[in-house]
């Protein structure tokens, strides 16, 4: 994958939006090779285009979602990173972070294609499209971590990089019809992500899904 261009640019953006904060604010890419056999997507260059960006916070942990669109997360592609330890990552700012399963990383990602891959459909077959983050990392360069300052500052969360390899392991003949069952050593779902990402909490706003 091409690498991710320089974070200069970001900078005047981020002064915009920390000036004029308001729902799902932030600027971000996602993209990189993605294969789904289910919905038959196979797509060298996807971009999940994040126009929406959310966070839930709680005892130390934040949960940090990345959409397109603003819809319910049933109706739309997610991208999520689960913080486990805020004052970890920020004790390792613009330091690279493992991403990978709970209890082996500080940081798990999942990415759900309800939207791709047509929720009606995958719900016909009884499967859920998401794909875990087995291997890769991220770089923080600051994190909300439930602050009550409402200062840009304290509020706001940037990854200057990440780089993460997904896979649903589940064999494809749990995705198609038994009668024409496939071999039970093929993978469901693979893709390999890279992007970066900034946005501002916004604390009370219904349409991020705060407790």
């Amino acid at each position: 994958m091409d690498p991710v261009s320089p974070r200069a640019p970001w900078t005047l953006v981020g002064v915009s939006l920390a000036l004029s904060c308001s729902v799902g604010e932030g600027i971000g890419e996602v993209r990189g090779p993605l294969r789904v056999h289910l919905c038959g997507i196979n797509d060298p260059h996807f971009s999940l285009d994040p126009t929406f960006f959310g966070g839930d916070f709680y005892a130390g942990s934040f949960t940090i979602r990345l959409q397109h669109g603003g819809d319910n997360a049933e109706f739309t592609d997610e991208l999520t990173f689960q913080v486990d330890d805020t004052e970890y990552v920020s004790r390792n700012l613009g330091r690279r972070l493992l991403v990978g399963a709970a209890g082996q990383a500080p940081v798990h990602a999942v990415l759900g294609l309800t939207r791709s891959c047509g929720r009606r459909g995958t719900t016909q077959r009884g499967q859920n499209v998401a794909l875990e983050a087995y291997s890769g990392y991220i770089i923080f360069q600051s994190i909300y971590r439930g602050s009550s300052i409402a200062t840009p500052e304290a509020r706001n969360t940037e990854v200057s990089e990440f780089s993460i390899a997904l896979r649903d392991p589940r064999p494809v003949r749990d995705f198609v019809d038994s009668a024409t069952p496939e071999p039970q050593d093929r993978i469901g779902s693979s893709g390999e992500l890279e992007g970066r990402f900034q946005f501002y909490f916004a604390r009370g706003r219904p349409a991020q899904r705060f407790p």
